[in-house]
């Protein structure tokens, strides 16, 4: 097979590239994953490794599930073989097969976010700590972004062993060590666990990193500018002998900074490895030039980048169309009017129109505007099928099958359905087992020998595991798809929806179904089809990686969500200043660069045309607010937008209209003096009462809640947890924020 036929020149020097470390700086719709996936065939058909020497890692299933058909399709033997997948489930999987150095089996749980929250939930409760002072959702967060920066519950907790250092430290590093220890007693891992266990496992068994050092000869890292240090720790351990490590990414398309991914990987790749060759894919078989001009027009602007342009031999096609509307109402109008013309009277199918928005509560206006029309539409990334409660339930049964330590299953399924065995009976067996010092199900397992109950309850929790046991038998005799099927039927789940007692018993059964249909699947498709594999997938499928490409819907979803992908057509709805870019990044040149890189994403999402809109006033907190036009918008060069209100009409109403927006964030680039004193004539700190539990809304964090205050007015410093960012300290007299009422 002539590997090399198909590429551009530059592809053809990334793929041939193999030994020694090698930077593919990857521009949006440039040809990455054919590049990637010809570059592993190129690695096996010359000799150089055998399947099973090759590790690629990606950030979703969907890509890893695209290169590996891709590959296979090439007709080259053993590709299953291939250790290919993303982060976390390779890392499962290595965890799976050494996780015993930590304490775990290799039948451990894998938690979601709805689970972790319930474990913390437990532990504010047991520890008798406020959620209004430490509230779930940030104590979370802060866990999170402990574990993706290293640090351990041992380490946190010896750093803050007492009050003295901080009272908010002190608490969070109480929570965590329980955390963690609870979950070690579930014999189960979060997300982060998968990561962070990783490199404990490294650490503290060498022989193990060099087992792994050994067997995989050629590393190959996708997005990676979307690592965080976890996982740049894990590669670099794994390349750091042989060094024949391969990584693709582009730094322009660097927008998770807020969930701890780290640009600096990719930027400073030259300086960890010294001797790295730096390959650029800089044309694009995406886009239209005018769309792809627009791009490097908006994102020349930001400094901190290693510097590509991109170019295409596509057609020019047409001008970036601007839709300026009177407000949110008008342009939801504006929009769905437009999708409407494009379906009825220019043959467009909906399914090749996005509109790419920058906060989920855009959604609501949009949907509305193209319900007004009859116009179908799909939201992508909202509930997850398997966020369902209803799958929930099920999975929760099958973990039982698995891992009957996981108490957290237990405590969903115990009375679901109900069995009369209350939240009392359930916190009575739960502290007996801690007591013991073993799971809840080893004390229901008993239950008849047990002095702990008597009489009705006690022949309802034998009843429970009575049931739980037969459960557990059906993998000696059952497939995946038959084990699936049967625990809904002997858990009474399915009995209680058909006696439809339940709200929307009917789609539940349907959702249900599906489920029956997926393990089937996994069962048919899948070389490894155990349950353990099935539920490990469950716990691992992304939102956004599940939806329907052949649905005739428009497609609603976050500019987030969209990275990866690419429609025909594409509507970027509010494109104003505070909107997009948030108002959290005005002051702040690394988030206003992260967001000038997410304009660029939505952007280069478009193949053929793109659509960009904003409304002169917004409903905001229920009033109506002035908006001016982003800063994006007037970084697309003129001669590339056009519109029946085109804000570039003349050079008079650019200038004025950069007047405006220079005077919405310039006044953050002057002195720290004078900073100081604009936010104090915005704000009378000296009047605002804060307490524990208050809502504030900080200029750069968004909504969160007051933990601590101490002092007052102007120079009271405030402890404030915000969601997806963590704990954060500020003086109440220099910090931007409101008090939410």
């Amino acid at each position: 097979m002539d590997l090399l036929s198909m590429l551009n020149e530059k592809q053809q020097e990334a793929v041939t590239c193999v030994d020694g470390p090698l930077l593919i700086l990857a521009g949006a719709g440039s040809g990455k994953t054919r590049t990637i996936i010809h570059r592993i065939a190129y690695i096996i058909e010359n000799g150089y490794a055998k399947p099973w020497e090759i590790l690629a890692l990606t950030f979703t299933n969907k890509a890893a599930g695209e290169m590996r058909e891709r590959i296979d399709s090439m007709g080259i033997p053993f590709t299953s073989d291939i250790w290919m997948g993303t982060f976390h489930s390779i890392c499962a999987r290595i965890l799976r097969i050494e996780g015993h150095n930590l304490g775990f089996t290799s039948n451990f749980s894998i938690y979601d976010d709805d689970d972790t929250k319930r474990v913390v939930k437990s532990i504010l409760k047991d520890l008798d700590i406020s959620d209004k002072e430490f509230p779930v959702e940030g104590v979370k967060s802060q866990i999170s972004l402990l574990k993706n920066n290293l640090e351990t519950s041992d380490d946190y907790l010896e750093e803050h062993d007492d009050f003295e250092g901080g009272y908010t430290e002190a608490r969070i590093a109480q929570i965590y060590a329980e955390y963690q220890k609870r979950l070690l007693s579930s014999n189960a891992m979060d997300f982060d666990d998968l990561l962070l266990n990783m490199n404990i496992l490294f650490a503290k068994c060498p022989e193990v990193l060099n087992k792994y050092k050994n067997r995989f000869k050629y590393i190959l890292v996708d997005e990676y500018q979307d690592t965080n240090l976890s996982q740049y720790a894990i590669v670099s351990k794994l390349a750091e002998d042989h060094r024949n490590i391969c990584v693709c990414g582009d730094d322009d398309q660097s927008i998770y900074g807020w969930r701890g991914a780290s640009i600096r990987n990719i930027l400073e790749f030259e300086e960890d490895f010294e001797d790295a060759a730096v390959i650029r894919l800089e044309q694009n078989y995406r886009c239209t030039k005018n769309i792809l001009n627009a791009a490097n027009g908006v994102i020349e602007h930001n400094q901190r980048r290693m510097g590509k342009t991109l170019f295409t031999d596509n057609d020019e096609g047409e001008k970036i169309k601007y839709l300026n509307a009177n407000s949110d109402l008008e342009e939801s109008s504006l929009i769905s009017r437009e999708i409407f013309c494009l379906n009825e009277y220019h043959g467009i199918p909906y399914s090749d129109i996005a509109i790419l928005y920058r906060t989920n509560a855009q959604s609501r206006m949009l949907e509305e505007g193209l319900m007004r029309r009859n116009i179908p539409y799909q939201i992508v990334a909202g509930t997850k099928f398997y966020d369902r409660m209803e799958i929930k339930d099920i999975l929760a049964y099958l973990k039982l099958i698995v891992n009957p330590q996981d108490d957290l299953a237990l405590i969903r399924v115990i009375n679901t359905p109900k069995r009369g065995i209350g939240p009392a009976s359930v916190e009575k067996i739960k502290d007996y087992a801690f007591m013991k010092g073993t799971s809840m199900y080893e004390v229901i397992k008993h239950i008849d020998s047990s002095p702990l109950f008597k009489g009705a309850i006690k022949e309802k929790l034998m009843n429970f595991r009575d049931t739980i046991e037969e459960i557990r038998r059906l993998p000696e005799n059952n497939g995946l798809m038959d084990i699936v099927i049967n625990t809904i039927h002997l858990s009474g789940y399915e009995e209680m929806l058909k006696e439809g007692k339940v709200e929307n018993a009917s789609n539940r059964l349907e959702n249900l179904d599906e489920l029956v249909n997926a393990a089937g699947d996994f069962e048919s498709n899948e070389e490894e089809n155990t349950l353990e594999a099935f539920l490990e997938n469950a716990a691992l499928v992304a939102g956004v990686d599940s939806y329907d490409e052949d649905s005739s819907k428009v497609l609603l979803m976050t500019l987030h969500n969209a990275k990866g992908l690419e429609f025909n057509i594409v509507f970027m709805p509010g494109m104003e200043e505070n909107l997009f870019p948030t108002y959290r990044a005005v002051n702040e040149d690394s988030e206003m660069e992260e967001e000038r890189r997410l304009c660029y994403v939505g952007i280069t999402r478009a193949r053929k045309q793109l659509y960009m809109s904003s409304a002169e006033s917004r409903r905001v907190y229920g009033r109506n607010e002035y908006r001016n036009p982003s800063r994006f918008l007037l970084e697309v060069p003129d001669e590339l937008i056009e519109g029946t209100n085109v804000i570039k009409e003349s050079n008079k109403e650019k200038e004025l209209l950069k007047s405006s927006i220079k005077r919405i964030y310039d006044p953050y680039k002057q002195s720290p003096k004078k900073t100081e004193n604009l936010f104090k004539q915005n704000n009378s700190f000296s009047d605002v009462d804060l307490n524990p539990g208050d809502k504030i809304d900080h200029s750069a964090w968004g909504v969160g809640t007051v933990v601590g205050v101490d002092g007052s007015g102007e120079d009271a410093k405030v402890t404030a947890a915000f969601p997806e960012i963590g704990i954060k300290k500020f003086m109440a007299g220099i910090a931007k924020f409101k008090k939410v009422q």
